[in-house]
């Protein structure tokens, strides 16, 4: 294996449990803007049908979708 240099080598490493919360903030956080850039329209769709949809949402869109959803309700 070479051996390289680092650009602080006074820098503590970060944990692997840190490096992995980080990754999720900036993913968050990236999401959030995406969010906020893409242009928003209101469907008049019955209940019904927005509920069967929901079904096929995975996890992480499920908890984007709740995400979103607490944000309303706390505004």
């Amino acid at each position: 294996m070479k051996r390289k240099s680092v650009h602080e080598p006074e820098a503590k490493f970060m944990s692997a449990e840190d490096v992995w919360n980080d990754a999720h903030r900036i993913a968050k956080v990236l999401r959030q803007n995406l969010l906020k850039a893409e242009p928003a329209v209101r469907l008049q769709i019955p209940l019904s049908i927005f509920i069967s949809a929901l079904d096929t949402l995975k996890q992480d869109e499920l908890k984007l979708l709740r995400q979103r959803v607490e944000e309303r309700l706390a505004a």
